[in-house]
């Protein structure tokens, strides 16, 4: 291959190497743009809190500290659910709550709290509802 057949090859072949840094380093990226782009909307946690009210206030108070029930706000429970997937603490949510009726409340509803429990516990809002798809698998941060 003469000079001009090797540099042209070169080329191609450093453009293909810069394309998958650039491509690589956005898929990188977009996952961490993900993350700060919230978890919940806030429309969806306002809608969380009154019906957090209607069904959880009883046993973990209005303010989320917990009575009966343990509290879903503060350092207890982000030592609890932190760096674990929010699809578990949805399926203990799911399964156990509430008390008086374990696992009445449609997913969607139960979503809804959570997104209500994220908001009072430091985490952002965003442009998309909460919901098995957008949520179960990330993992909640640690504080």
């Amino acid at each position: 291959m003469n000079s001009t057949g090797e540099s042209k090859t070169r080329t191609r072949q450093l453009g293909v190497a810069f394309a998958t840094l650039v491509c690589g380093g956005a898929l990188i990226g977009g996952v961490r743009a993900a993350d700060d782009n919230g978890w919940y909307t806030q429309d969806q946690a306002t809608r969380g809190h009154q019906l957090f009210n209607n069904y959880c206030a009883q046993c973990h108070m209005p303010d989320l500290t917990g009575a009966a029930g343990p509290a879903l706000v503060g350092d207890a429970f982000l030592k609890n659910w932190s760096n674990k997937p929010l699809g578990d603490l949805f399926n203990f949510e799911h399964s156990n709550m509430p008390a008086t009726n374990p696992g009445s409340l449609p997913e969607d509803t139960m979503w809804t709290i959570t997104a209500y429990i994220l908001q009072k516990n430091g985490l952002p809002a965003g442009p998309v509802a909460l919901s098995q798809p957008t949520g179960a698998s990330r993992t909640l941060p640690a504080k």
